[in-house]
């Protein structure tokens, strides 16, 4: 009896193994689970045969439109029209100068406009009350987003290409349609999914109703607008558009007639001085935008290629037209930026009508005098931001373009609040979502250091596989009480802006209420000073000092923080570069944790270690042996006044802790420099160069001395 019973448990349990089994392994193979799959109903309807050419004649008119519909949004910046205010609700104010409008004609003579994501409202001339705007759709949920536009597209012209299917009732067919036409699109991840509610009755040796038709078009527009946003934000908060534009300007400029004139220089000398015409220093401006905009690349995007320079000014010069987004879902966008010289820009200068001239001061002393050149820069220009992805529409391609507006005045970036625009969220629609029968879970997410602080709005996704499902965001008081997807092996992810995200491995329970407590490590924006510690020259060698001191004019440093990630939690880093008597502040962003520091200390001038004779014994009776040491020239390949010398730096593992950051709105950074510039040029060796090698050891050795102060 008890083998029979045994036997039987035996049989129950592989039953039950089977069936639990089956269903994970039906769950984990079905195609599933985008976040981008419609929550609307689509209905598969099996018709005759005969019927088939009438459903897919309208489904092709129903790709054909939502292509066209497409094309237009991506080509006008998320807008299908910019006159039928049946299609786009959202209020545009354009002039022919693209300066003072809400977008820009794209030629002189068309009417092809395209909107700014991020422009100044105001007038050029505004004083004190200037006011920033975007024109940019959302891509989802309000009424006139890219996805609503779309949607009225399609219900106006959709039965323009179905032209009453005349075709079809000139061999025979009666086709009658039903009163209601509606469309309903979902922007997904990796295709656009159109459905037409459009019933009609076909009647041909048979009668039969149609009631829905629906189509995917290729195209992966929820990246392309998350890219697009970046690219805004970046320049929002960066304002790297108008910095490579005043960098050109200084670069191009002095006292010269043929550069540009100077913002700011002297000359010591009597009689004529130089000047300038106002008109044609706007067009060699122009021309320099012209030419310098389209060096901007994007990181992470198919078209980026970071070439590398033997000199580092180049290099940085390089550098600094590289927006870093690094993100691989954008590996397959082409990013561009162009001006074009016909796009008026304003401009202004402090000159005399158009005559720039300096203010001139003489003196007593014969032949002698005193010529100053202040002039302030005041230039605003429309920069075009063209994403392309050439995989698109199975290989056709696809456009999508906005425009940016940089803005100078007083030699500076116009002064702005910066608020980021939010990117597209996951969407809520997929069949992941539909899984939603668990127990409701309880999601408190907290900040993490000394004040454990609730977070508000923290964005909560489950993802299993490569798939996700968006569930919500914590209230106030830092908690979401919902249900979530019942499936094995899936990830709970926590995320809110200047935070670093954190993913733990999560299941809910279809029987009992869970909960999951997450802190999340702050990211905050600080000023940092960098300081050097020298190591000097002595009659006894090399000598650590322990004191202090600021960078002078001539020396340079670039700041690499590597975060240590905890379980969990995403890759974060920082870098930043410091120059010695700058008067902007250098900022960086920097987390509580674990990181590894690399400073890279630059000094700006010529380093000669000149030829020696050195002589050694050799052999059983001491004899000579004497040989030339070549002069050493570290600036020999340079331009004057662009040589770099490695003067040193600092690599170095270390803790910023939360309360220090807290605390503090300044990290002051400490870096050894070889100090090889104070040793007279006749007294410096070949030895001396060790020293250069030697930043890592000293770097541990004086850890202790070399941490970084908060204030």
């Amino acid at each position: 009896m008890k083998t029979k019973k045994g036997q039987i448990t035996v049989f129950l349990v592989l039953v039950l193994i089977i069936i639990v089994g089956g269903g994970v392994f039906f769950y984990l193979t079905k195609k599933v689970p985008r976040p981008d799959q419609p929550e609307i109903k689509i209905v598969e309807q099996n018709i005759p045969v005969e019927f088939d050419p009438i459903k897919k004649f309208t489904t092709d008119c129903l790709y054909s439109v939502t292509i066209e519909g497409l094309i237009q949004i991506g080509e006008q910046g998320g807008y299908v029209s910019f006159t039928d205010k049946n299609l786009n609700k959202e209020p545009f104010t354009i002039t022919k100068n693209p300066t003072e409008s809400d977008a820009v004609y794209f030629s002189q003579n068309a009417q092809y406009k395209i909107p700014y994501w991020w422009y100044l409202k105001s007038q050029n001339n505004c004083k004190g009350d200037c006011k920033f705007s975007t024109k940019r759709p959302e891509l989802r949920s309000t009424d006139n987003s890219i996805e609503k536009q779309l949607e009225r597209y399609v219900d106006a012209n959709i039965k323009e290409c179905i032209a009453d299917f005349k075709d079809f009732k000139s061999t025979g067919y009666i086709i009658s349609e039903g009163k209601s036409l509606k469309t309903d699109i979902t922007i997904a991840k990796e295709d656009v999914i159109t459905v037409l509610e459009y019933p009609i009755t076909v009647e041909k040796a048979g009668t039969t109703t149609i009631e829905q038709f629906n189509t995917r078009v290729s195209i992966n527009l929820e990246s392309i607008y998350n890219l697009a946003t970046q690219i805004t934000n970046m320049e929002m908060k960066n304002r790297y558009l108008e910095k490579q534009v005043l960098n050109t300007i200084v670069a191009f400029s002095g006292v010269d007639k043929k550069k540009l004139p100077p913002m700011s220089d002297m000359e010591f000398k009597f009689g004529s001085t130089t000047s300038w015409r106002k008109s044609e220093v706007k067009n060699k401006v122009t021309g320099l935008i012209a030419t310098n905009i389209p060096l901007f690349q994007v990181d992470g995007t198919y078209n980026y290629q970071r070439n590398l320079f033997d000199d580092d000014l180049k290099q940085r010069i390089y550098d600094s037209t590289i927006i870093p987004v690094a993100n691989q879902s954008y590996s397959s966008i082409d990013a561009f930026f162009t001006y074009l010289d016909f796009w008026q820009v304003y401009f202004d200068l402090n000159c005399n009508g158009d005559q720039c001239r300096p203010s001139s001061v003489s003196s007593l002393v014969p032949n002698f005098g005193i010529q100053t050149y202040n002039f302030a820069y005041d230039v605003s220009f429309p920069v075009l931001v063209e994403l392309k992805d050439e995989f698109a529409l199975n290989g056709r391609g696809y456009n999508f373009n906005f425009f940016l507006e940089g803005n100078i005045r007083n030699n500076k970036p116009m002064p702005v609040d910066f608020a980021p625009l939010e990117q597209a969220r996951i969407s809520e629609r997929s069949q992941l979502c539909d899984l939603r029968t668990s127990k409701n879970v309880t999601v408190n997410a907290q900040k993490s250091g000394t004040g454990k602080e609730p977070l508000q709005d923290a964005q909560i996704i489950y993802t299993v596989l490569d798939e996700g499902c968006f569930i919500g965001s914590t209230d106030a008081k830092g908690m979401m009480r919902e249900q979530f997807p019942i499936a094995l092996g899936g990830y709970v992810t926590v995320s809110k802006e200047d935070h670093i995200s954190k993913t733990v491995e999560f299941d809910a329970d279809s029987k009992i209420e869970r909960s999951l407590k997450t802190e999340l490590t702050p990211i905050y924006t600080k000023n940092i000073v960098v300081k050097k510690k020298k190591i000097t020259k002595t009659s006894s060698g090399w000598q650590f000092q322990n004191v202090p001191e600021t960078l002078n004019g001539r020396e340079s440093a670039i700041v690499t923080l590597a975060r240590k990630p905890n379980d969990g939690e995403a890759e974060f880093s920082g870098v930043a570069g410091f120059e010695g008597n700058q008067e902007e502040k250098s900022e960086v962003q920097i987390a509580p944790g674990d990181y590894s520091v690399d400073i890279q200390l630059i000094l700006n001038e010529r380093i000669v270690i000149p030829e020696k004779q050195k002589c050694v014994k050799k052999g059983i009776f001491g004899e000579k042996e004497c040989y030339t040491i070549n002069r050493i020239d570290f600036g020999e390949k340079s331009t004057p006044g662009s040589e770099k010398f490695p003067e040193g730096g600092l690599k170095l593992n270390m803790t910023l802790n939360a309360k220090d950051l807290e605390r503090s709105g300044t990290v002051t950074f400490y870096a050894v420099a070889f100090d090889i510039a104070s040793v007279p040029e006749s007294a410096r060796v070949i030895e001396d160069l060790e020293q250069m090698g030697k930043t890592e050891q000293y770097s541990t050795i004086y850890q202790l001395q070399l941490q970084p102060d908060f204030g």
